[in-house]
């Protein structure tokens, strides 16, 4: 199904424009990467359905890039109101991925569902100045949200991160001076929040971490705030 969305998105003309998924459940057999920048791709929040057919493998771009969505190297994008099942009894790779981003600036992820996914549910690589909101990332084998690599600069808020086997949110490998606000990250196996590896400057304020293992766990990390 991703074949007629796909070629929707090359459609649009170079200086982007809006794609919307109506109702239904789609099966996905190949990442479906967004091709410019911005580009608006809506759907109607868990009405529409894009079912993981395929495994991915550990590239940024193509047919088989991390994220069922994947945004490389793009700015000014929408992520809006999408179900994304990772159908992990069937796709096991640990590269399978609901959203993923890489070194992809100034986009927007919000109102989506991603779950049961063998990686993370929303990624961020080497990705600044994003807005990653109202977001809900259940029942994923690694990360909820992950910010990974300097992605820096991000706001993550009012998101929902839960029964996920790491992290709810994870912050990892030089990720600065982001803004976690809003949050409720619960029943995680590891860490509601987690701030690692060279993770300084971030505010983190107003989450709720329940029943996790560690409710805000920082390593290596320096000058962030915690309220």
């Amino acid at each position: 199904d991703q074949e007629e969305i796909i070629q929707a998105l090359n459609d649009l003309p170079a200086t982007g424009g809006e794609i919307v998924i109506l109702d239904g459940t789609y099966n996905i057999t190949a990442s479906i990467n967004i091709p410019k920048d911005n580009v608006s791709l809506r759907g109607n929040g868990n009405a529409t359905i894009l079912k993981r057919m395929y495994n991915s493998t550990y590239t940024y771009s193509g047919p088989t890039a991390m994220g069922l969505i994947t945004l490389y190297e793009k700015s000014g994008c929408k992520i809006q109101g999408l179900q994304i099942d990772g159908n992990r009894a069937s796709y096991t790779n640990n590269s399978n991925c609901g959203i993923y981003l890489y070194s992809s600036n100034n986009n927007t992820v919000t109102g989506n569902t991603c779950t049961d996914n063998n990686n993370c549910g929303i990624y961020l690589y080497s990705s600044n100045n994003n807005t990653v909101t109202g977001n809900t990332c259940t029942d994923n084998n690694n990360y909820g949200i992950y910010l990974y690599s300097s992605s820096s600069n991000n706001t993550v808020t009012d998101n929902t991160c839960t029964d996920n086997s790491n992290c709810g949110i994870c912050l990892y490998s030089s990720s600065s001076n982001n803004t976690v606000t809003g949050n409720t990250c619960t029943d995680n196996s590891n860490c509601g929040i987690r701030l690692y590896s060279s993770s300084s400057n971030n505010t983190i304020t107003g989450n709720t971490c329940n029943n996790n293992s560690y409710g805000i766990f920082l390593k290596s990390s320096s000058d962030n705030t915690i309220t």
